[in-house]
């Protein structure tokens, strides 16, 4: 299905360009997940684990905080670091 358009992006790269469907993050006021028709939003994160799936086939990595912006199915996380699982 992947009808979401995942950007995780650092000062020096870009980490991940693909569409999923499904995506988990850690806001600052909690874990918060983002399904296709999702209302937009921009949220502050704090460190943690964000997840995304990809049919069967689930990813992870660390962000040491940053922001989030969904909006017409799209998520683009800003964020300083990226730790890959």
């Amino acid at each position: 299905m992947a009808d979401i358009h995942l950007q995780v992006i650092t000062p020096v790269n870009l980490i991940v360009d693909e569409r999923v469907d499904e995506v988990v993050a850690p806001g600052e006021a909690g874990e918060f997940g983002v399904l296709p028709g999702h209302v937009p939003f921009i949220t502050m994160l704090a460190e943690g684990e964000l997840r995304y799936k990809k049919g069967a086939h689930e990813k992870k990595m660390i962000v040491e905080g940053g922001i989030a912006e969904v909006r017409d199915d799209k998520v683009t996380v800003l964020t300083d670091r990226v730790i890959l699982d």
